[in-house]
């Protein structure tokens, strides 16, 4: 009898081991994929700070060596820690993002405004797609078939609305001839029937000032082909328009976290 009391309490120890082991390794699992979230929407925004420095000098002649400088410091500590902290399956996913980063950093000076614009674009596409997977791979394993299949919806119309915007920058390069003109008409208005239909994803950023401004732009731009409008304009209207889209993927990632472990925290910007 005590030989059966014995083996009794063994196991049930093992089994409240073995249960606190699985509940350690889930808070993990759960805190690394939380963390490379944080730190992927941190270097988005520092890319897209990036770009509009390197924009400035660029297009103005305003150089900004000494924030630069910091600002490339700040990219390089991000990535490593991305390197880092990412499974070791995917550390090279990563790598990749930091060579991409190596050589925006390295070469934008030899770039065109529109080359410029168009390397930093497919950076801050390239952080977003890490974001997206991260956060696929946190849904299946959570088996939330509901927070998958409305993801993926609302995914499918961020990434429309960034390849109708990447054909909008695409045609402000030559938007001074005739059939720029016209591409640039076509893409004004589809990039904003895009917007407005991640309206239903976050209203309160589409009807965000910047963004209603934006969309009112290439709705004049659209309707009358007289409007004129310069290309430091065109631009700004489009990283208007990305931080919108960006804003809406944000708000998606930080409703979906909360609902599987904790809200996302503010975006550090300092």
């Amino acid at each position: 009898m005590v030989m059966f009391v014995f083996i009794s309490m063994l196991i049930s120890i093992g089994i409240l081991w073995l249960m606190f082991y699985l509940a350690k390794q889930r808070e993990s699992t759960l805190q690394r994929k939380y963390q490379l979230l944080i730190d992927l929407r941190q270097l988005l925004f520092l890319c897209r700070q990036h770009r509009s420095i390197t924009h400035q000098a660029l297009a103005l002649g305003q150089r900004r060596d000494t924030e630069l400088s910091e600002l490339h410091d700040t990219l390089y500590d991000n990535s490593n820690h991305l390197i880092a902290i990412a499974h070791f399956d995917n550390k090279p996913m990563y790598r990749v993002l930091q060579i991409k980063l190596k050589a925006l950093i390295k070469e934008w000076p030899e770039h065109s405004v529109a080359r410029n614009q168009m390397m930093h674009g497919k950076t801050i596409r390239h952080c977003m797609f890490l974001m997206d997977e991260v956060m696929l791979a946190w849904l299946v394993e959570s088996n939330r078939e509901d927070l998958s299949d409305e993801y993926h919806i609302n995914w499918q119309q961020v990434i429309d609305a960034m390849d109708a915007l990447t054909q909008l920058r695409i045609s402000i390069d030559e938007m001074d001839t005739q059939d720029g003109r016209i591409r640039l008409q076509h893409y004004s208005e589809v990039v904003r029937r895009r917007i407005n239909q991640l309206a239903l994803i976050s209203p309160l950023t589409v009807a965000s000032p910047s963004c209603s401004a934006a969309l009112h732009s290439l709705s004049e731009l659209h309707d009358h082909p007289a409007f004129q409008i310069e290309a430091g304009a065109m631009y700004q209207i489009t990283s208007d328009i990305s931080l919108s889209i960006s804003h809406v993927y944000d708000q998606m990632l930080s409703d979906l976290t909360e609902s599987l472990y904790i809200p996302l925290p503010k975006l550090a910007i300092a």
